[in-house]
């Protein structure tokens, strides 16, 4: 494909090129032009990298909403490369989209939080400004998912915040969902799980798992060690699997869509979230996070788990994982079955100030950090001491039912 003939010409066409996808077949980054058919119901996504490459999306192919979404969280607009004077604008705790090499002088962009910062002064080799400062990576997608590597201000961009979803994007999420929430939603549903198995690059990561319910015995009395779960997914059909994680010690004003706009900006994951109403004699509020692969789950969980930063409320009080466990339901939506105070997303807006304001990352080595890992540790002491006490009481209960048993 020849390029345009002329500089106006080649600004016209990357203007175009508004918007970053997600790919489903390697988790990374690319700057795409996106195309809305409202007639034939379709959305085409054409990569600046490959412009012959291109994927099309149709509405009729997606069989659950939670689908939908996931496409959709997928979209934001396009990070901004920095200049070498502008290095003051990364910090320890920064999410950036950076390049990692998956090969000789082969690079994809992922998602990363910025871990430390080793500033340098900068040096000024004929008149032009160069930046030496280091950074260190944690990696939250990608090869590299878990890992801390270091990069310079080259391989770096800012990665914009989404306040409200591309009209394009939104206009198709509606489409897709009309058609399973239509009158014929049977059958649509069915055509459309044959036609997402098709898609098998694009679609592997959506409804696909392999364990069934979490029995209690391997949770009780201690922290869950998610590296114990198998890794691979195993496809269920139609039928719907939902990964949970269940959160203790939130701030009782805490509302569910708070909890989902944070895990978005700070995973890319778009989830599901609710809080259970509470006793009056718990002091704090408890709540869930739910999402549609062991994957998402697992990336969720290691950015909550991660020993470099803690999430506390804007009060201080930090997060606690009180247990993380699965639901499977055949035939069904699991979405459709939870109450109506989940506060579902129609569409995805994230005021980035106010969840700043509610719930924050502190980062290891500062004041904040070690107050919020004492009260974090508290809490753990007084999860495993409520699950000790939980079983106790069944084993007294037993001891009732079988005293009251005939001779």
């Amino acid at each position: 494909m020849n390029g345009p003939g002329t500089k106006a010409e080649s600004e016209d066409l990357w203007s175009r090129y508004d918007l970053e996808y997600r790919a489903y077949e390697d988790d990374a980054w690319y700057d795409v032009y996106v195309v809305l058919d409202a007639t034939a119901e379709k959305l085409t996504v054409k990569y600046w990298s490959s412009p012959a490459y291109e994927i099309v999306f149709t509405a009729v192919e997606f069989a659950t909403e939670a689908q939908v979404d996931d496409l959709a969280g997928r979209f934001r607009p396009v990070s901004v490369k920095l200049e070498d004077n502008e290095c003051w604008m990364l910090s320890i705790g920064t999410t950036v989209c950076a390049a990692h090499a998956i090969g000789d002088d082969l690079y994809r962009f992922y998602d990363a939080v910025i871990e430390a910062v080793k500033r340098q002064a900068h040096s000024f080799a004929d008149g032009e400004e160069k930046c030496l400062c280091n950074f260190v990576l944690f990696w939250k997608n990608g090869r590299g998912r878990g890992t801390l590597t270091s990069a310079n201000i080259a391989r770096i961009c800012i990665t914009e915040p989404a306040t409200q979803l591309d009209p394009r994007i939104s206009a198709f999420t509606i489409m897709a969902k009309k058609k399973i929430t239509s009158s014929d939603s049977i059958f649509t549903r069915k055509k459309d799980s044959e036609l997402s198995q098709n898609r098998s690059l694009e679609m592997d990561t959506i409804m696909t798992q392999k364990s069934l319910m979490l029995e209690s015995e391997a949770v009780s009395g201690k922290m869950c060690n998610y590296n114990a779960w198998p890794s691979q997914d195993e496809d269920l059909g139609s039928s719907c699997y939902t990964e949970f994680i269940l959160i203790c010690n939130l701030e009782n004003d805490l509302t569910p869509s708070s909890i989902k706009d944070f895990i978005y900006k700070q995973t890319s994951i778009l989830p599901q979230a609710f809080v259970f109403p509470r006793p009056l004699s718990d002091p704090f509020a408890r709540g869930a996070i739910m999402v549609d692969s062991q994957k998402k789950v697992q990336i969720i969980y290691e950015f909550l788990e991660n020993p470099n930063h803690i999430v506390v409320s804007s009060r201080g009080r930090p997060w606690v994982i009180a247990e993380k466990a699965s639901v499977w339901t055949f035939g069904a939506n699991i979405w459709n079955l939870i109450p109506m105070t989940l506060d579902e997303i129609k569409c995805i807006r994230i005021d980035a100030r106010r969840i700043d304001e509610e719930l924050q990352v502190v980062i290891s080595g500062t004041e904040s950090y070690n107050r919020a890992k004492q009260l974090k540790d508290l809490l753990v002491e007084y999860i495993h001491h409520e699950s000790q006490l939980c079983k106790r009481l069944v084993l007294e209960e037993q001891k009732i039912w079988q005293s009251c048993q005939p001779a």
